[in-house]
Protein backbone atom coordinates (compact mmCIF):
# COMPACT_ATOMS: atom_id res chain seq x y z
CA UNK A 1 0.00 0.00 0.00
CA UNK A 2 1.78 3.33 -0.89
CA UNK A 3 1.72 5.69 1.98
CA UNK A 4 0.29 9.22 1.63
CA UNK A 5 3.20 11.65 1.67
CA UNK A 6 1.68 14.45 4.44
CA UNK A 7 2.86 18.22 4.38
CA UNK A 8 5.71 19.56 6.59
CA UNK A 9 4.28 20.92 10.31
CA UNK A 10 5.45 24.03 10.05
CA UNK A 11 3.70 24.66 6.61
CA UNK A 12 0.34 22.98 8.39
CA UNK A 13 1.33 25.71 11.61
CA UNK A 14 1.90 28.60 9.40
CA UNK A 15 -0.84 28.26 7.48
CA UNK A 16 -3.15 27.79 10.63
CA UNK A 17 -1.43 31.22 11.51
CA UNK A 18 -2.28 32.81 8.67
CA UNK A 19 -5.56 31.79 8.78
CA UNK A 20 -6.27 32.95 12.52
CA UNK A 21 -4.67 36.06 12.04
CA UNK A 22 -6.91 36.81 9.07
CA UNK A 23 -10.19 35.79 10.94
CA UNK A 24 -8.93 37.77 14.05
CA UNK A 25 -8.34 40.70 11.46
CA UNK A 26 -12.17 40.18 9.91
CA UNK A 27 -13.30 40.61 13.32
CA UNK A 28 -11.93 43.52 14.44
CA UNK A 29 -13.05 45.30 11.25
CA UNK A 30 -16.20 44.00 12.29
CA UNK A 31 -16.38 45.07 15.70
CA UNK A 32 -15.18 48.41 14.34
CA UNK A 33 -17.65 48.98 12.34
CA UNK A 34 -20.25 47.89 14.83
CA UNK A 35 -18.91 50.76 17.14
CA UNK A 36 -19.02 53.71 14.14
CA UNK A 37 -22.48 52.58 14.18
CA UNK A 38 -23.31 52.97 17.61
CA UNK A 39 -21.74 55.50 16.91
CA UNK A 40 -23.58 57.18 14.08
CA UNK A 41 -26.91 56.08 16.28
CA UNK A 42 -26.18 58.32 19.54
CA UNK A 43 -25.24 61.21 16.73
CA UNK A 44 -29.22 60.67 15.42
CA UNK A 45 -30.06 60.15 19.10
CA UNK A 46 -28.71 63.57 19.89
CA UNK A 47 -30.69 65.25 17.22
CA UNK A 48 -34.00 63.66 17.50
CA UNK A 49 -33.35 65.00 20.87
CA UNK A 50 -32.82 67.91 19.97
CA UNK A 51 -35.58 68.46 17.42
CA UNK A 52 -38.04 67.28 19.77
CA UNK A 53 -37.10 69.59 22.14
CA UNK A 54 -37.48 72.63 19.57
CA UNK A 55 -41.10 71.15 18.21
CA UNK A 56 -42.19 71.56 21.90
CA UNK A 57 -41.12 74.88 22.03
CA UNK A 58 -42.50 75.05 18.69
CA UNK A 59 -46.04 74.02 19.78
CA UNK A 60 -46.06 76.04 23.09
CA UNK A 61 -44.98 79.08 20.91
CA UNK A 62 -48.06 78.14 18.58
CA UNK A 63 -50.74 77.69 21.38
CA UNK A 64 -49.07 81.32 23.16
CA UNK A 65 -49.87 83.12 19.34
CA UNK A 66 -53.33 81.38 18.80
CA UNK A 67 -54.10 82.64 21.95
CA UNK A 68 -53.41 86.05 21.60
CA UNK A 69 -55.44 86.08 18.05
CA UNK A 70 -58.49 84.81 20.33
CA UNK A 71 -58.10 87.92 22.96
CA UNK A 72 -57.90 90.18 20.34
CA UNK A 73 -60.71 89.18 17.84
CA UNK A 74 -62.20 87.07 20.08
CA UNK A 75 -63.10 84.14 17.15
CA UNK A 76 -62.72 81.07 19.17
CA UNK A 77 -61.43 79.32 15.71
CA UNK A 78 -58.37 81.24 16.84
CA UNK A 79 -57.91 78.67 19.72
CA UNK A 80 -57.66 75.75 16.54
CA UNK A 81 -54.03 75.91 16.73
CA UNK A 82 -53.96 76.16 20.49
CA UNK A 83 -56.40 72.55 20.87
CA UNK A 84 -54.13 71.30 18.15
CA UNK A 85 -50.45 71.82 19.91
CA UNK A 86 -51.95 70.35 23.30
CA UNK A 87 -52.73 67.20 22.02
CA UNK A 88 -49.15 67.16 19.68
CA UNK A 89 -47.77 68.00 23.06
CA UNK A 90 -48.41 64.54 24.80
CA UNK A 91 -46.70 62.84 21.93
CA UNK A 92 -43.73 64.73 21.49
CA UNK A 93 -43.27 64.10 25.37
CA UNK A 94 -44.21 60.24 25.32
CA UNK A 95 -41.22 60.38 22.21
CA UNK A 96 -39.16 62.23 24.49
CA UNK A 97 -39.73 59.95 27.32
CA UNK A 98 -38.46 56.75 25.24
CA UNK A 99 -35.15 58.76 24.20
CA UNK A 100 -34.19 59.73 27.74
CA UNK A 101 -35.26 56.21 29.58
CA UNK A 102 -31.46 55.17 29.45
CA UNK A 103 -29.94 58.67 31.08
CA UNK A 104 -31.33 59.20 34.37
CA UNK A 105 -30.06 62.98 34.45
CA UNK A 106 -32.26 63.38 31.37
CA UNK A 107 -35.23 61.53 32.54
CA UNK A 108 -35.48 64.31 35.51
CA UNK A 109 -34.83 67.41 33.39
CA UNK A 110 -37.67 66.04 31.28
CA UNK A 111 -39.75 65.72 34.47
CA UNK A 112 -39.04 69.16 35.05
CA UNK A 113 -39.46 70.32 31.45
CA UNK A 114 -42.70 68.57 31.82
CA UNK A 115 -43.95 70.03 34.37
CA UNK A 116 -43.07 73.63 33.36
CA UNK A 117 -44.85 72.99 30.26
CA UNK A 118 -48.10 71.61 32.26
CA UNK A 119 -47.83 75.22 34.55
CA UNK A 120 -47.62 77.03 30.98
CA UNK A 121 -50.75 75.19 30.14
CA UNK A 122 -52.43 75.85 33.00
CA UNK A 123 -51.63 79.85 32.66
CA UNK A 124 -53.46 79.43 28.98
CA UNK A 125 -56.30 77.87 30.82
CA UNK A 126 -56.94 80.57 33.89
CA UNK A 127 -56.16 83.11 30.99
CA UNK A 128 -58.55 81.95 29.02
CA UNK A 129 -61.33 81.64 31.59
CA UNK A 130 -60.70 85.37 33.05
CA UNK A 131 -60.60 86.46 29.34
CA UNK A 132 -64.34 85.08 28.93
CA UNK A 133 -65.56 86.46 32.71
CA UNK A 134 -63.57 89.63 32.59
CA UNK A 135 -62.76 90.60 28.93
CA UNK A 136 -59.43 91.77 27.41
CA UNK A 137 -58.19 93.85 29.97
CA UNK A 138 -58.27 91.58 33.20
CA UNK A 139 -55.85 89.17 30.42
CA UNK A 140 -53.62 91.74 30.21
CA UNK A 141 -53.21 92.62 33.52
CA UNK A 142 -52.49 89.14 34.24
CA UNK A 143 -49.94 89.26 31.13
CA UNK A 144 -48.02 92.22 32.56
CA UNK A 145 -47.25 90.62 35.92
CA UNK A 146 -44.28 88.42 33.47
CA UNK A 147 -45.54 85.01 35.39
CA UNK A 148 -45.86 83.38 31.57
CA UNK A 149 -42.82 85.47 30.51
CA UNK A 150 -40.52 83.80 33.68
CA UNK A 151 -41.95 79.91 32.51
CA UNK A 152 -40.88 80.27 29.33
CA UNK A 153 -37.39 81.26 30.51
CA UNK A 154 -37.25 78.52 32.61
CA UNK A 155 -38.41 76.24 29.59
CA UNK A 156 -36.05 77.65 27.28
CA UNK A 157 -33.39 77.07 30.30
CA UNK A 158 -34.52 73.64 30.61
CA UNK A 159 -34.14 72.86 26.32
CA UNK A 160 -30.92 74.46 26.76
CA UNK A 161 -29.96 71.89 29.93
CA UNK A 162 -31.62 69.24 27.96
CA UNK A 163 -29.55 69.84 24.82
CA UNK A 164 -26.02 70.35 26.66
CA UNK A 165 -26.43 66.99 28.55
CA UNK A 166 -27.08 65.16 25.02
CA UNK A 167 -24.12 67.20 23.54
CA UNK A 168 -21.89 66.06 26.42
CA UNK A 169 -23.32 62.33 26.26
CA UNK A 170 -22.26 62.30 22.95
CA UNK A 171 -18.76 63.74 23.27
CA UNK A 172 -18.85 61.59 25.90
CA UNK A 173 -19.17 58.31 23.16
CA UNK A 174 -17.17 60.02 20.73
CA UNK A 175 -14.05 60.71 23.00
CA UNK A 176 -14.50 56.99 24.10
CA UNK A 177 -15.57 55.70 20.28
CA UNK A 178 -12.01 57.34 19.27
CA UNK A 179 -9.71 55.58 22.46
CA UNK A 180 -11.38 52.25 21.02
CA UNK A 181 -10.80 52.93 17.24
CA UNK A 182 -7.13 53.98 18.18
CA UNK A 183 -6.69 50.78 19.93
CA UNK A 184 -8.59 48.63 17.34
CA UNK A 185 -6.10 50.32 14.68
CA UNK A 186 -3.36 49.50 16.29
CA UNK A 187 -4.54 45.96 17.05
CA UNK A 188 -5.35 45.72 13.02
CA UNK A 189 -1.99 47.18 11.96
CA UNK A 190 -0.23 44.02 14.32
CA UNK A 191 -2.56 41.62 12.94
CA UNK A 192 -1.90 42.87 9.43
CA UNK A 193 1.86 42.80 10.36
CA UNK A 194 1.44 39.11 11.36
CA UNK A 195 -0.07 38.59 8.01
CA UNK A 196 2.02 40.11 6.11
CA UNK A 197 5.10 38.13 7.92
CA UNK A 198 3.42 34.97 7.54
CA UNK A 199 3.00 35.53 3.81
CA UNK A 200 7.06 36.48 3.03
CA UNK A 201 7.18 33.25 4.97
CA UNK A 202 5.13 31.64 2.85
CA UNK A 203 7.06 32.90 -0.15
CA UNK A 204 10.25 32.36 0.70
CA UNK A 205 9.06 28.65 1.67
CA UNK A 206 7.21 28.30 -1.89
CA UNK A 207 10.72 29.73 -3.39
CA UNK A 208 13.06 27.43 -1.53
CA UNK A 209 10.51 24.41 -2.74
CA UNK A 210 10.84 25.63 -6.52
CA UNK A 211 14.54 26.02 -6.19
CA UNK A 212 15.09 23.03 -5.28
CA UNK A 213 12.71 21.01 -7.78
CA UNK A 214 14.48 23.22 -10.01
CA UNK A 215 17.70 22.00 -9.00
CA UNK A 216 16.46 18.39 -8.66
CA UNK A 217 14.94 18.59 -12.13
CA UNK A 218 18.56 20.10 -12.96
CA UNK A 219 20.11 17.14 -12.06
CA UNK A 220 17.93 14.81 -12.79
CA UNK A 221 18.25 16.10 -16.77
CA UNK A 222 21.75 16.38 -16.61
CA UNK A 223 21.54 12.39 -15.04
CA UNK A 224 18.64 11.69 -17.56
CA UNK A 225 21.57 13.76 -20.79
CA UNK A 226 24.17 11.58 -18.71
CA UNK A 227 22.29 8.30 -19.33
CA UNK A 228 21.12 9.03 -22.69
CA UNK A 229 24.85 9.64 -24.01
CA UNK A 230 25.91 6.82 -22.15
CA UNK A 231 23.10 4.43 -23.88
CA UNK A 232 23.99 6.30 -27.51
CA UNK A 233 27.65 5.23 -26.83
CA UNK A 234 27.14 1.86 -25.52
CA UNK A 235 24.86 1.52 -28.64
CA UNK A 236 27.01 2.95 -31.33
CA UNK A 237 29.55 0.79 -29.72
CA UNK A 238 27.43 -2.20 -29.82
CA UNK A 239 26.49 -1.48 -33.33
CA UNK A 240 29.89 -0.98 -34.43
CA UNK A 241 30.64 -4.71 -32.51
CA UNK A 242 27.04 -6.25 -34.28
CA UNK A 243 28.61 -4.97 -37.63
CA UNK A 244 32.40 -6.19 -36.78
CA UNK A 245 31.05 -9.67 -35.62
CA UNK A 246 28.53 -9.76 -38.57
CA UNK A 247 31.23 -9.21 -41.32
CA UNK A 248 33.75 -11.76 -39.09
CA UNK A 249 31.08 -14.22 -38.97
CA UNK A 250 30.60 -13.59 -42.77
CA UNK A 251 34.16 -13.58 -43.33
CA UNK A 252 34.83 -16.97 -41.47
CA UNK A 253 32.08 -18.46 -43.55
CA UNK A 254 33.46 -17.49 -46.66
CA UNK A 255 37.02 -18.44 -45.37
CA UNK A 256 35.62 -21.93 -43.94
CA UNK A 257 33.42 -22.39 -47.54
CA UNK A 258 36.84 -21.63 -49.40
CA UNK A 259 38.78 -24.48 -47.29
CA UNK A 260 35.55 -26.95 -47.97
CA UNK A 261 36.08 -26.66 -51.55
CA UNK A 262 39.39 -26.28 -52.06
CA UNK A 263 41.54 -28.57 -49.76
CA UNK A 264 38.26 -31.30 -48.75
CA UNK A 265 37.15 -30.58 -52.75
CA UNK A 266 40.45 -31.59 -53.75
CA UNK A 267 40.51 -34.84 -51.19
CA UNK A 268 37.16 -36.13 -52.53
CA UNK A 269 38.15 -35.19 -55.99
CA UNK A 270 41.66 -37.39 -55.49
CA UNK A 271 39.19 -39.90 -53.75
CA UNK A 272 36.84 -40.14 -56.38
CA UNK A 273 39.55 -40.57 -59.38
CA UNK A 274 41.39 -43.24 -57.75
CA UNK A 275 37.96 -45.03 -57.58
CA UNK A 276 37.48 -44.64 -60.71
CA UNK A 277 41.15 -45.97 -61.34
CA UNK A 278 40.56 -48.91 -59.35
CA UNK A 279 36.79 -50.07 -60.55
CA UNK A 280 39.04 -49.96 -64.09
CA UNK A 281 41.35 -52.45 -62.60
CA UNK A 282 38.87 -54.98 -60.71
CA UNK A 283 36.29 -54.71 -63.59
CA UNK A 284 37.24 -58.31 -64.36
CA UNK A 285 39.37 -59.66 -61.70
CA UNK A 286 36.95 -58.90 -58.70
CA UNK A 287 33.15 -58.35 -59.92
CA UNK A 288 32.07 -58.55 -56.28
CA UNK A 289 34.39 -55.67 -54.90
CA UNK A 290 33.64 -53.66 -58.26
CA UNK A 291 30.05 -53.67 -56.85
CA UNK A 292 30.91 -52.47 -53.12
CA UNK A 293 33.75 -49.83 -55.53
CA UNK A 294 30.72 -48.69 -57.31
CA UNK A 295 28.77 -48.27 -53.50
CA UNK A 296 31.80 -46.35 -52.36
CA UNK A 297 31.85 -43.95 -55.38
CA UNK A 298 27.78 -43.35 -54.67
CA UNK A 299 28.51 -42.52 -51.11
CA UNK A 300 31.30 -40.24 -52.12
CA UNK A 301 29.55 -38.57 -54.38
CA UNK A 302 26.47 -37.81 -52.37
CA UNK A 303 29.17 -36.68 -49.96
CA UNK A 304 30.24 -34.19 -52.44
CA UNK A 305 26.94 -33.09 -53.44
CA UNK A 306 26.71 -32.37 -49.22
CA UNK A 307 29.97 -30.65 -49.47
CA UNK A 308 28.75 -28.27 -51.92
CA UNK A 309 24.94 -27.28 -49.72
CA UNK A 310 27.30 -26.59 -46.82
CA UNK A 311 29.66 -24.62 -48.93
CA UNK A 312 26.31 -22.22 -50.27
CA UNK A 313 25.25 -21.81 -46.93
CA UNK A 314 28.19 -20.92 -45.86
CA UNK A 315 28.37 -18.31 -48.89
CA UNK A 316 26.19 -18.02 -52.00
CA UNK A 317 28.33 -18.49 -54.56
CA UNK A 318 25.87 -17.47 -56.96
CA UNK A 319 25.86 -14.05 -55.62
CA UNK A 320 29.30 -13.50 -56.88
CA UNK A 321 28.43 -15.14 -60.45
CA UNK A 322 24.50 -14.28 -60.51
CA UNK A 323 23.68 -11.49 -58.41
CA UNK A 324 21.32 -10.55 -56.10
CA UNK A 325 18.14 -10.09 -58.04
CA UNK A 326 19.03 -13.79 -60.19
CA UNK A 327 20.29 -15.27 -56.76
CA UNK A 328 16.91 -14.28 -54.67
CA UNK A 329 14.53 -16.01 -57.57
CA UNK A 330 16.90 -19.08 -58.02
CA UNK A 331 17.60 -19.52 -53.74
CA UNK A 332 13.38 -18.89 -53.66
CA UNK A 333 12.80 -21.28 -57.02
CA UNK A 334 14.70 -24.05 -54.67
CA UNK A 335 13.21 -23.79 -51.55
CA UNK A 336 9.42 -23.75 -52.62
CA UNK A 337 10.45 -26.61 -54.77
CA UNK A 338 11.81 -28.57 -52.42
CA UNK A 339 9.11 -27.93 -49.61
CA UNK A 340 6.27 -28.51 -52.40
CA UNK A 341 4.82 -24.53 -51.69
CA UNK A 342 3.60 -22.23 -54.38
CA UNK A 343 5.70 -19.48 -54.84
CA UNK A 344 4.85 -16.20 -56.71
CA UNK A 345 7.87 -13.50 -56.90
CA UNK A 346 8.25 -9.87 -57.35
CA UNK A 347 12.04 -9.21 -58.02
CA UNK A 348 13.45 -6.32 -59.96
CA UNK A 349 16.07 -7.10 -62.06
CA UNK A 350 18.27 -3.58 -62.31
CA UNK A 351 19.47 -3.98 -58.43
CA UNK A 352 23.07 -2.92 -58.39
CA UNK A 353 24.86 -2.85 -55.17
CA UNK A 354 28.31 -1.27 -55.06
CA UNK A 355 28.82 -3.03 -51.47
CA UNK A 356 29.00 -6.73 -51.06
CA UNK A 357 27.50 -6.60 -47.82
CA UNK A 358 24.22 -5.53 -48.73
CA UNK A 359 23.84 -8.21 -50.62
CA UNK A 360 25.11 -10.61 -48.25
CA UNK A 361 22.31 -8.73 -45.99
CA UNK A 362 18.96 -8.86 -48.03
CA UNK A 363 19.86 -12.79 -49.02
CA UNK A 364 20.26 -13.61 -45.61
CA UNK A 365 16.76 -12.32 -44.38
CA UNK A 366 15.11 -13.59 -47.43
CA UNK A 367 17.11 -17.07 -46.70
CA UNK A 368 16.02 -16.69 -42.72
CA UNK A 369 12.60 -15.65 -43.36
CA UNK A 370 12.42 -18.25 -45.73
CA UNK A 371 13.78 -21.07 -43.62
CA UNK A 372 10.80 -19.91 -40.89
CA UNK A 373 8.11 -20.30 -43.31
CA UNK A 374 9.12 -23.74 -44.07
CA UNK A 375 9.47 -24.54 -40.32
CA UNK A 376 6.52 -22.74 -38.67
CA UNK A 377 4.17 -21.29 -40.90
CA UNK A 378 2.43 -24.40 -42.59
CA UNK A 379 1.84 -22.06 -45.41
CA UNK A 380 0.60 -23.94 -48.57
CA UNK A 381 1.72 -20.27 -50.79
CA UNK A 382 4.59 -17.55 -50.12
CA UNK A 383 5.50 -14.18 -52.23
CA UNK A 384 9.07 -13.09 -52.00
CA UNK A 385 9.91 -9.44 -53.81
CA UNK A 386 12.07 -7.13 -54.17
CA UNK A 387 11.65 -3.66 -54.98
CA UNK A 388 13.88 -1.21 -56.24
CA UNK A 389 12.03 2.21 -55.48
CA UNK A 390 13.21 5.62 -56.13
CA UNK A 391 13.23 6.23 -52.58
CA UNK A 392 14.03 2.84 -50.76
CA UNK A 393 14.85 -0.41 -51.43
CA UNK A 394 12.19 -2.64 -49.94
CA UNK A 395 12.07 -6.67 -49.70
CA UNK A 396 9.15 -8.16 -48.58
CA UNK A 397 8.54 -11.95 -48.06
CA UNK A 398 4.66 -13.21 -47.16
CA UNK A 399 2.74 -16.09 -46.33
CA UNK A 400 -0.61 -17.29 -46.25
CA UNK A 401 0.37 -19.69 -42.99
CA UNK A 402 -0.90 -19.52 -39.35
CA UNK A 403 0.47 -16.34 -38.63
CA UNK A 404 3.33 -15.34 -36.30
CA UNK A 405 2.80 -15.16 -32.48
CA UNK A 406 2.38 -12.31 -30.86
CA UNK A 407 4.92 -12.95 -28.24
CA UNK A 408 7.19 -13.99 -30.76
CA UNK A 409 7.55 -10.59 -32.37
CA UNK A 410 9.04 -9.43 -29.19
CA UNK A 411 10.92 -11.87 -27.19
CA UNK A 412 14.48 -11.68 -26.92
CA UNK A 413 14.35 -15.64 -27.49
CA UNK A 414 13.31 -15.34 -31.36
CA UNK A 415 17.10 -15.75 -32.54
CA UNK A 416 15.80 -15.75 -36.08
CA UNK A 417 13.80 -12.27 -35.75
CA UNK A 418 16.74 -10.90 -34.07
CA UNK A 419 19.03 -11.52 -36.41
CA UNK A 420 16.79 -10.53 -39.38
CA UNK A 421 16.45 -7.19 -37.52
CA UNK A 422 20.07 -6.57 -36.67
CA UNK A 423 21.20 -6.55 -40.29
CA UNK A 424 18.20 -4.38 -41.18
CA UNK A 425 19.34 -1.99 -38.29
CA UNK A 426 22.86 -2.22 -39.33
CA UNK A 427 22.27 -0.98 -42.95
CA UNK A 428 20.03 1.76 -41.90
CA UNK A 429 16.94 0.39 -42.82
CA UNK A 430 13.51 -0.41 -40.86
CA UNK A 431 12.51 -4.03 -40.07
CA UNK A 432 8.99 -5.44 -39.47
CA UNK A 433 7.33 -8.42 -38.69
CA UNK A 434 3.69 -8.71 -38.59
CA UNK A 435 0.49 -10.61 -39.23
CA UNK A 436 -1.27 -10.29 -42.54
CA UNK A 437 -3.80 -9.26 -43.40
CA UNK A 438 -6.87 -10.51 -42.47
CA UNK A 439 -4.93 -11.41 -39.47
CA UNK A 440 -3.76 -14.28 -41.56
CA UNK A 441 -0.28 -15.52 -42.61
CA UNK A 442 3.27 -13.35 -41.74
CA UNK A 443 4.91 -10.32 -43.48
CA UNK A 444 8.25 -9.82 -43.00
CA UNK A 445 9.77 -6.88 -44.56
CA UNK A 446 12.89 -4.62 -44.44
CA UNK A 447 12.89 -1.39 -46.04
CA UNK A 448 16.01 0.50 -46.98
CA UNK A 449 16.09 4.69 -47.21
CA UNK A 450 18.25 5.88 -50.39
Amino acid sequence: MEKIRLLPKYITILFIICIVTLIGNAFSNYQNMRKLKNENDWMDHTWTVKDHLKNVNLLIMDAENSLRGYYLSGDEIFLGPQKTALADLGEEFKLLEKLTKDNPNQVKNLTQLRMLFDRKLQKFSQEIEIYKTGGLAEVVKIIQTDEGKSIMDEIRLMDVIMEKEELELLNNRRTLFYEQHHHALWIGNMINAIAVLVLMLFYRLIQDSFVKQGKAEAALQQTNDNLEAIVSTRTKQLSVLSRHLLSVSEEEKAKLARELHDEMGASLTAINMDISMLADKLHSIEPELLAQLHRVKTTLLQVVDFKRKIIENLRPSMLDTLGLSMSLQTYSEEVARIAGLKLATEIDEDIVLKDPSWSIALFRIAQESLTNVIKYSRATHVKVSLKNNPSELCLKIEDDGIGIPADAITTTRSYGLLGMRERTLLLGGVFSAARGQGNKGTVIEARFPR
